[in-house]
């Protein structure tokens, strides 16, 4: 939606939408008007009519008012003008900091890889996470070596 100040028929036809979908979805929560836990005698019947007679209508102001307050404020609000200044984020620290933790789990990973060979399978994934491991390092010595 556009933020100009005129209403144009798809705004209008958006209006309408945006009322009947808080309008369906009041009656929703409230099983649309049923009160089947009351017993049923003729003063019960009386009531319950009454009481979803009251109900849809208290839908139909619920979904007019939130509806159009919704709409309203996302079609009208206010353009920012606030500008925000981003600061620029050294990268290379980050690179660096990586580099250092990837080196420390390496050794971790490839030190526990030789203390535990009595399972294959154990062995297998630790050497595919010091893989891993290595490849990330490759990546971040030509991140470090290649500065954009």
């Amino acid at each position: 939606m556009a933020t100009n100040r005129r209403m144009t028929s798809k705004d209008y036809a958006l209006w309408i939408v945006t009322i009947l979908a808080f309008f369906f979805f009041f009656l929703w929560v409230g099983d649309f008007g049923n009160l089947s836990y009351l017993t049923q005698s003729p003063i019960t019947t009386y009531v319950e009519t009454l009481w979803s007679v009251t109900y849809i209508a208290a839908g139909g102001v619920f979904a007019v008012f939130m509806g159009s307050i919704v709409f309203l404020s996302v079609k009208f609000r206010a353009p920012s003008e606030v500008q925000t200044i981003r600061r620029k984020v050294n990268v290379i620290n980050y690179y660096y900091m990586a580099l250092i933790l990837d080196l420390l789990f390496a050794i971790i990973v490839t030190y526990e890889m030789f203390m535990m060979s009595t399972y294959q399978f154990i062995t297998a994934t630790l050497a595919s996470a010091d893989l891993l491991l290595f490849a990330s390092i490759i990546y971040l010595v030509y991140k470090l070596y290649y500065q954009e």
